[in-house]
C-alpha cells in the first residue's frame, strides 16, 4: 500500500484534526500505562507542544487520503529534541510506516538544527518498535527527564537517544 508522509501545519485544520484522532487512537491503546494524566490536554492544545519553530508533527497516509499514523518532535534541551507519540494504526502496522515517520522526523530534525534525538518506549509493550529504533540508530541511554506521574507505576520505560 503506497504510504505518504506529510509535515502538518499548525494551519492546516484537517491535518490536526486527523492527528488528533490518531492519538486519541494512542490514548486508548496505552493511556492507562504512561499518557492518561496529560495526553488529553496535549490533544487539544495540538498543535502545541509540537509547533514551529522548535517542533513539527507528520502525518502518514494512504493513497485515499486516510490518516495511518503519525509522529511529533518537540525541543527536549539544549541542542537535543525529543521524538513523542509515534502511533501507527493497529490495521497498518508492520509495513515500514512507523519507520517512515520517524526518518521524516529525524530529517526535520536535522534541518531545525538539533544534534541529537532522544525518545522514551515501553519496552515490554513495544518490543517492535524498540528494534525498530535500533534499526535506526538509537542506542540506550541516560533518564534525560523525570515523567513525573505519566507513567504508571511498576511500568518500564526504556529511554534511547542518537546523535543526528
Amino acid at each position: 500500500m503506497p504510504t505518504y508522509i506529510s509535515l502538518v501545519e499548525p494551519t492546516d485544520a484537517s491535518g490536526i484534526a486527523a492527528i488528533r484522532g490518531l492519538l486519541h487512537l494512542y490514548l486508548d491503546w496505552l493511556g492507562p500505562l504512561v499518557c492518561s494524566s496529560t495526553l488529553p490536554g496535549e490533544i487539544a492544545s495540538l498543535p502545541e507542544p509540537y509547533a514551529s519553530p522548535e517542533g513539527a508533527l507528520f502525518i502518514a497516509r494512504d493513497e485515499q487520503g486516510t490518516a495511518l499514523g503519525c509522529v511529533g518532535i518537540r525541543a527536549s534541551e539544549h541542542d537535543a529534541c525529543e521524538i513523542k507519540r509515534l502511533y501507527v494504526r493497529e490495521d497498518a502496522r508492520r509495513q515500514g510506516i512507523g519507520k517512515a515517520l520517524v526518518r521524516a522526523a529525524m530529517d526535520q530534525a536535522r534541518a531545525l538544527g538539533y544534534r541529537e534525538m532522544r525518545l522514551t518506549t515501553l519496552p515490554d509493550e513495544m518490543p517492535g518498535v524498540q528494534a525498530m529504533y535500533r534499526s535506526l540508530g538509537f542506542e540506550d541511554a541516560e533518564p534525560y527527564h523525570h515523567h513525573g506521574g505519566s507513567a504508571a507505576d511498576g511500568v518500564l520505560l526504556t529511554y534511547m537517544r542518537r546523535g543526528l
